[in-house]
This record gives structure tokens, C-alpha cells and sequence, in this order.
């Protein structure tokens, strides 16, 4: 119920799509609001440094336009002093006391000269005349600043307040020769159009303030009244402490002020008299809603488009999400379905972003999935048609009459066994029953019959007589090695007769039998009540059918009688039976030796070696030895036990090439190479034990298809290469790389076996194989190989081209009726191209099988894993 509600919580969720559109929005609102906000910021960050640049450039024009008027006011002043007929004429007006002329003729100099107000003092510092003020005549000026500094300095220059006015002002002496007749104060008033000049050249509004007695007043400025009045109202109240800086003569370099509602930026300079006292201010003032008006229009574009991409942000979010979710929807459409078993799609890679990327992963693993369900499929089908792995007994079938050998065996120990116990009994009874049907089996026999401790087989076809001796005398072999008859208990007896029976199916009741009458049932019967312990009794039948090979052999059987029945009985002894079937059957069968005794140390299915391995059946045998299905008792499970034949003990060249297979085969871990697991011997016969795998080899699937369907033949490629690339990675060459040594699993799955000629890539001294022997399939051996000269990596990559020609053609690229013609043609002819052999392969696939066949190593692929790639890249 947990997972159920979990996938309905899931489900329910929001789509990725909803999400992208809902996540893209929100971030572009965000965005487009940060860039506002930030803007907004940066705007009136550079409106404060406009303002504040507007001041600075006020301050510097400001203190420029005063130098400039004190050194005019002392230039003009000079040249009116500098005329000898007007010193001349000063000096009589003053002593005269002719104010009025003196008057006349000062005030036409400030019209002429351009000063707004001149006063001419006697040497003592008292007006003599001043053109602002004419009844201000013998007024004493000697405490005022400035021409209490031109007293004893002669002259002088400073602000002069007069009022509620200021002046810039400067004093110069007036000289007749050396005689001084007093002095002569000049000034510029400080006015709104002077102030005006100072706003716009720097472009700050400019207050010009006086303090005095009274109180800071206003004497000039740009403001407007309104500002103005603020501007007195912030001071008054001590804001900033601007008016008290004033009054110490201090400069405020930049303050902010509340205006009328309004920021301004103000930056107060000092206006000094001529003894350096503070006589008022210059103040510069900076609007910053005036500035920020520049940049406003910026500001309310910025938000103009801000709020337009919020509104269709939606619209482009929503269509983004559409089309960059496009092919992750074809992609999950593809999912679901090969998640119902449809991996036959075509998926659109072309793109090289990450949405391609993961579409080409998924292109590729659908080809995977392809090639895996065609190979199981294949395989499938394939085992369909496997041999079973034992006759047995069937039920089905109609009656009839036919000519069949029997083969009667008696494990006689078990006649006396009611005195035993139980458990032990039954089950040596189990392993010895085994041992006798995996024989029969074994010699192409059928079990018909197993009552108590006697065993009827039957035996069919060309050779039958010669494969029924050859099991009854392993049988007898068998229990004479075990000591049966020199243990206290009887050895078994064995009998063989020949004739018609009826056989078939036999229903009574509920119960349904397959059963055998005849003739020579009832003589088994006979023969084996008249055999004594370990013999082999023979009817006339079966001697007659063996007589020409017994005698061709040098034996003549003397015919004995028997107690029970009349005819006559032939014994066949062990050493006999030995050699009539290895002449019959060949030396590499196995059947009895010379000694009379089994091949392969008489192991056979039902032994038990070294008490760990139980022998099951028979799965091969090759150049080396026989490998037989085992169950590992120490581990639990089944194996592969490949063991050295009779004739090759006493070598120890082939005992060291089986160990060398064992550490070369160790090192290798991958999911295509068969894994091993132990060497060692028991009673002297060396083996080693293997992954068992129930499976086919490539050979039998060549033999039964010929060539592969292209998906499963690519798929077992691919497994072919990596399990070789695998064994090239820790430094062992295969060399005997053929269909043969390659087992399909069940599922598909392609193990790379037999590394039973292989070597270390890297040898510390060349000759392993000795020189003149060429080990290998003549088939599949590259043509370095049969120059005599050292196997490397390419050279197994040789080998694998000639097996991925097979699987792809179903033919070999070189055919010819002896092994020698086959290398010449190796050495000296070029394999035809396989589309030649199929005309669908694809260019690729030639291009790499050929490229492997190349007869220069050079020219082949480097390594398995260049080969591998080439692969990857074709799918089915």
C-alpha cells in the first residue's frame, strides 16, 4: 500500500513542465524587480555624484570668481591712486575740505572704473569722502578689519560688511611722492546677478550668507524665496551645525539638507574678512531631485520593460517549457514503452546538448534491450532443440516389436542387506544405481527397468553389442576397485542376451507402466541366477553376434552349462572385454583399458572424488582432457571439473601448461570470461576446477543456424570483445579464440572459456610453445602464429575477426580439405569480403572484420578495446 500511495503522491505532483514554467516566471520577475531595484539604487547613487561634482565645480568656480574680483578691485584701484593730477588733486580737495568736488570726482571714477562703492580715508583711518554714504564724512573706519590691516600693512583686501550687504573690497594707499594722504577702499558687492554668474558656470544654486550681531541673513542667492525661507528655517534650528560653523569659520565639504520637501546636497565654504574672521558664508546647493530628473526617464523605461517581460514572461516560460521539454516527453513516451517490451523505436539523438546526450544513452540501451531479447530469444529457441541430458523410460508411444540387446546387472552385495542399517544401505544403493544408469547412458543405452538391485538396459543401433560389454565390464570394473569382493560382500554379476521383445505402454487401474516381454527378458533372468560374484555371462545370441571379433582378437569361447538352464552360457573376463572394445572403439574412448580399468582413472558419473567431488555427467572433451559436471561438496555447488586424460599424467609439460591456464585464468574477473576457481589433484589426477554454465556453445548455435540474426550476432560480438579486452587488461593472450570456447548462458549472456594454451602477454624469455609446435585451431590462427614468430594481442584480435566472420556469414573465409591448405591460404590469400557471403552487412561492420584480418599485425586494431568501440557503434 506504501509504494501504491507513493506513486499516487507522485502522480498528483506538479509536471516538470508546470515546474520549469512556474520556476522561470518567478525568476523572471525576480530578476526584472532586482535590475529595478538595483538600477534605482545605482540612479541615485549617480545623482549624488552628479550633485556632488556640481558643488565641488561650484566651490572651485566660486573661489576663482573671488580671487578674480580682489585682484580687479586692486587693479583698478591701483591705476585710480596711480594718476599724479588726481593725487594732486586729492591732496588739495583735502586740505581745502572739499568734500563735494573730492565726491564728484570719486563717484565718476566708479562709473568709469565699475566698483560698486568706494570710501577715500585719511592717514588716520576717518572718511574723508565714500560714495555710498556722503554724509558720512569723519566717520572713524580705523576699527573696521579691513583698514585696521591697511593701517599697519598699507594695504589689504577682505570681505567688508556694510549691513545686511557684502562686499569683496581691498584698500590701497594714496601717495603724493613719499608723503601718504591716506587711503583709498574699493569693493564689489556681493549680489544675486554675482552669485548668478557662479551658478551657471558650475551649475549648483549658491546662498551667500552674512553674519553679524543680528543674526545670519541672507545676502545673496539663486534660490528661489520659497527654498530660501527653508533653507534659514534648517539653519536657524541648528541642522547639521552648519550655522555654527559659520560662525567659527569652518567649511562644511557636504552635508544633506531637507529643502521645501526636497533632499539637497549643500556644501558650506567660509567668507573671511581681511584679519581672517568669518564675516559669513558661501553655501552651494545641489538638488537631488534635480539631478535625479536627468535620469528618470532611464528609470521609468527600465520599469516600463520590466513590467512588460513580467507580463509575457509567462507566455515565453510557458512556451519555453513546451519546447525544451519536447523531446524529454518523447523520450519518457519511449520509456514507458519499452518498459511494456517495445524497444524497437527510434530515438532522435542529433542534438549534442545534455538532452541529446541522454537521448543517445537511451538510443544505445534500447539497442542493448534489442540485442539482449533477440539473443535470449534466439537462444530459446535453440534449446528448444537441445539433447536431454539422460535417456529415460517414456510412457508414451505405441506398442511394438522390435530387435533389441538386453544388458542384465545385479548388485548382489545388496541380496544379504536386511541385517543392515537402513539409511546406509539406501543410500550406497542411490549412488551405486546412479553409477550404472549414468554408464548405460553413456554408452548410448536406454534404462527399461530398475527392480530392487537389478538394472535392464537396452541397447539399439550399429555397435550395440560392443557398447553393452564395454558398460557391463565399467560396472564390474568398478565394484572390483571398490573391493567388493574382498570386503566380505559379493561383487555384481552382469548378463547380455539379444532378441525380439514387445514393448509399450501397459495400464492397470490407476497405474500406467512402459513394459518389456519377450524372450530375452526371461533369459537375463536365467543368465543372471547362473552367474557367480564379478562374472559376465553371454547368451548364444550375443556370442554369436561377438564371435568373428573374439576370434579375430585370438580368444575362442569354450561354451559352459548351465544348473538352471540348458542352453549354453559364455563368460567373458575383463582383460578380454578391454581389449575388444579399445580395438572396436578406439584408444581415446572410454571404455577399459589393458589393466582393466576405466579411462580417466575409471571416473565416471555417480564417483566421488576426494570426497568433495561428486561426478554427475560427462559435459566434453578436448585436446587436453575431459570435462565432466561436478557437485562441489565444500562449497555447495555445482562446477566444472576439467581433468587431464590417462596418456598425459607422466607429462609434465602438460601439467604445467594446466597450471599456468589455472593463474592465468584466475586473474581475469568480467561477467564474459568462464571464471575458475581451484587447481589441484586427487590420487594423482591433476584438475581444475570451473564456473559451470549450463548453456550452448557459438559452435552448436553455427552448426544449427549457420549464420546468426544480425542483433544476436552484434550482441555476442560485443560479449566476445569485452571478455577478451578483460583478459588483455591483467596480461593474457587467449590464442585459441574459436566458437568452441564461447558458451551462451540461458539468457544470453556469452562467457569466453579454455584458456588452456593461453600465456602471459609480456614473457621474461620467448619459448613457452616449443619451436616448430603451433598450438591452436588451424582455422583461426594468424599468420604470425604460423611463421613461427611470438603471439601478441593482435593476434587473438585475428582469430576474434575470423569468429565474428562465421557468426555474420555462417561460413569460414578459408576453406580446404586438409589443415595444411587451410594455413597457406592464412598465409597467402585475402579473405573475400563478407558482404560477398551477406549482402545486407552493414559497411561498419565489413570495414572492422576485414580490418582484424589484415595479415600485417600492424594494420589491425591496436587493441580489443579500439574494436569494441566500432562495435558500440552499430546497434540493431
Amino acid at each position: 500500500m506504501i509504494p501504491e500511495a507513493t506513486g499516487r503522491r507522485r502522480r498528483s505532483g506538479l509536471s516538470l513542465e508546470t515546474r520549469i514554467f512556474l520556476v522561470t516566471s518567478l525568476l523572471i520577475a525576480l530578476l526584472v524587480g532586482g535590475a529595478v531595484a538595483v538600477t534605482s539604487v545605482l540612479l541615485r547613487r549617480i545623482a549624488r555624484e552628479a550633485a556632488a561634482d556640481s558643488l565641488k565645480s561650484s566651490a572651485s568656480v566660486q573661489s576663482t570668481y573671488e580671487k578674480e574680483r580682489y585682484e580687479r578691485l586692486k587693479l583698478i584701484s591701483g591705476l585710480f591712486v596711480s594718476d599724479p593730477n588726481l593725487v594732486a588733486y586729492i591732496s588739495e580737495a583735502a586740505q581745502s575740505r572739499d568734500a563735494a568736488s573730492l565726491l564728484d570726482r570719486l563717484t565718476d571714477a566708479q562709473k568709469e572704473l565699475g566698483f560698486d562703492f568706494a570710501i577715500l580715508l585719511d592717514p588716520a583711518g576717518k572718511v574723508i569722502v565714500r560714495t555710498d554714504n556722503p554724509a558720512a564724512v569723519g566717520q572713524d573706519l580705523s576699527k573696521r578689519p579691513l583698514v585696521a590691516r591697511s593701517l599697519v600693512d598699507f594695504e589689504g583686501s577682505g570681505v567688508w560688511r556694510e549691513g545686511k550687504r557684502l562686499y569683496y573690497a581691498v584698500a590701497v594707499p594714496v601717495q603724493q611722492q613719499f608723503t601718504l594722504l591716506g587711503y583709498l577702499v574699493t569693493g564689489f558687492a556681493i549680489s544675486d546677478a554675482s552669485v548668478r554668474e557662479v551658478n551657471r558656470v558650475s551649475g549648483a544654486d549658491v546662498a551667500v550668507l552674512a553674519s553679524g550681531d543680528g543674526g545670519t541673513e541672507i545676502a545673496a542667492t539663486t534660490l528661489p524665496e520659497r527654498t530660501a525661507r527653508s533653507l534659514m528655517a534648517s539653519l536657524s534650528s541648528g541642522e547639521r551645525g552648519m550655522d555654527r560653523a559659520m560662525r567659527d569659520g569652518r567649511a562644511v565639504p557636504q552635508a544633506e539638507l531637507d529643502l521645501d520637501g526636497a533632499p539637497w546636497l549643500v556644501q558650506e565654504s567660509p567668507l573671511l574678512d581681511a584679519q581672517g574672521k568669518p564675516a559669513g558664508a558661501t553655501l552651494a546647493l545641489a538638488s537631488l531631485d534635480r539631478e535625479l530628473a536627468a535620469y528618470r526617464q532611464i528609470q521609468n523605461v527600465l520599469l516600463a520593460t520590466g513590467l512588460a517581460a513580467v507580463l509575457l514572461a509567462p507566455f515565453l516560460s510557458f512556451a519555453f517549457a513546451r519546447r525544451a521539454l519536447r523531446p524529454v516527453r518523447r523520450l519518457m513516451t519511449a520509456a514507458e514503452s519499452a518498459r511494456q517490451g517495445d524497444y524497437d523505436q527510434k530515438i532522435d539523438s542529433e542534438r549534442t546538448d545534455e538532452v541529446g546526450r541522454l537521448a543517445h544513452a537511451f538510443h544505445e540501451l534500447l539497442a542493448d534491450l534489442r540485442e539482449k531479447r533477440d539473443m535470449e530469444v534466439y537462444v530459446s529457441d535453440l534449446s528448444r532443440n537441445l539433447p536431454e541430458p539422460a535417456q529415460v523410460r517414456g510412457l508414451l508411444g505405441e506398442a511394438q516389436s522390435r530387435e533389441v540387446l538386453l544388458l542384465g546387472i545385479e548388485l548382489r552385495q545388496y541380496s544379504r542387506a536386511g541385517t543392515g542399517e537402513p539409511r546406509e544401505t539406501l543410500v550406497r544403493l542411490a549412488a551405486d544405481l546412479d553409477r550404472v544408469t549414468s554408464a548405460v547412458t553413456r554408452g548410448r543405452g536406454t534404462i527399461e527397468a530398475i527392480s530392487g538391485h537389478r538394472v535392464l538396459a537396452r541397447f539399439d543401433g550399429d555397435g550395440r553389442a560392443f557398447r553393452a560389454l564395454s558398460v557391463a565390464a565399467r560396472v564390474l570394473d568398478a565394484a572390483e576397485g571398490d573391493g567388493a569382493d574382498g570386503g566380505g560382500t559379493e561383487a555384481p554379476v552382469a548378463a547380455m542376451t539379444a532378441g525380439k521383445v514387445i514393448t509399450g505402454p501397459v495400464t492397470w487401474g490407476e497405474r500406467a507402466e512402459r513394459a518389456l516381454v519377450g524372450l530375452p527378458v526371461q533369459q537375463i533372468e536365467s543368465l543372471l541366477r547362473e552367474a557367480t560374484p564379478g562374472e559376465l555371462l553371454l547368451s548364444r545370441e550375443v556370442h554369436d553376434e561377438l564371435k568373428e571379433a573374439f576370434e579375430q582378437s585370438g580368444y575362442r569361447l569354450a561354451p559352459r552349462r548351465g544348473v538352471i538352464t540348458p542352453q549354453p552360457l559364455y563368460v567373458v573376463s575383463p582383460v578380454m572385454v578391454a581389449r575388444l572394445t579399445q580395438e572396436r572403439l578406439g584408444p581415446d574412448s572410454e571404455t577399459l583399458a589393458a589393466s582393466g580399468r576405466a579411462t580417466l582413472s575409471g571416473i565416471s558419473p555417480g564417483a566421488l572424488l576426494g570426497a568433495r567431488f561428486e561426478i554427475l555427467s560427462v559435459l566434453g572433451a578436448g585436446g587436453m582432457g575431459i570435462v565432466y559436471k561436478a557437485r562441489d561438496r565444500e562449497l555447495d555447488d555445482l562446477v566444472a571439473l576439467k581433468m587431464l586424460k590417462r596418456d598425459l599424467w607422466g607429462d609434465r609439460t602438460q601439467l604445467d601448461r594446466l597450471k599456468s591456464e589455472l593463474k592465468l585464468a584466475r586473474k581475469i574477473t568480467h561477467p564474459n570470461v568462464l571464471r575458475t576457481y581451484d587447481f589441484g589433484d586427487i590420487e594423482g589426477v591433476p584438475y581444475i576446477s570451473m564456473e559451470y554454465v549450463r548453456g550452448v556453445t557459438l559452435r552448436y548455435m553455427l552448426d544449427q543456424t549457420n549464420r546468426l540474426p544480425y542483433s544476436a550476432g552484434l550482441r555476442l560480438a560485443k560479449q566476445l570483445c569485452a571478455g577478451l579486452g578483460a583478459a588483455h587488461a591483467v596480461g593474457v593472450l587467449h590464442r585459441d579464440i574459436k566458437p568452441e570456447n564461447l558458451i551462451l548462458e540461458p539468457t544470453g549472456n556469452a562467457k569466453l572459456m579454455d584458456f588452456g594454451i593461453a600465456r602471459p602477454i609480456d614473457r621474461l624469455a620467448p619459448g613457452q610453445t616449443q619451436a616448430g609446435f603451433i598450438v591452436g585451431t588451424p582455422h583461426y590462427l594468424p599468420p604470425e602464429v604460423l611463421q613461427g614468430k611470438d603471439a601478441d594481442p593482435r593476434s587473438d584480435l585475428y582469430s576474434c575477426g575470423i569468429v565474428l566472420y562465421e557468426i555474420f556469414t555462417g561460413v569460414l573465409p578459408f576453406e580446404a580439405p586438409t589443415a595444411m591448405d587451410i594455413m597457406v591460404k592464412h598465409l597467402r590469400e585475402e579473405p573475400p569480403p563478407p558482404s560477398t557471403r551477406w549482402k545486407e552487412i552493414p559497411p561498419a561492420l565489413e570495414t572492422a572484420i576485414l580490418r582484424c584480418l589484415e595479415k600485417d599485425p600492424d594494420r589491425r586494431y591496436r587493441s580489443v578495446a579500439e574494436l569494441l568501440r566500432d562495435l558500440e557503434t552499430l546497434s540493431a
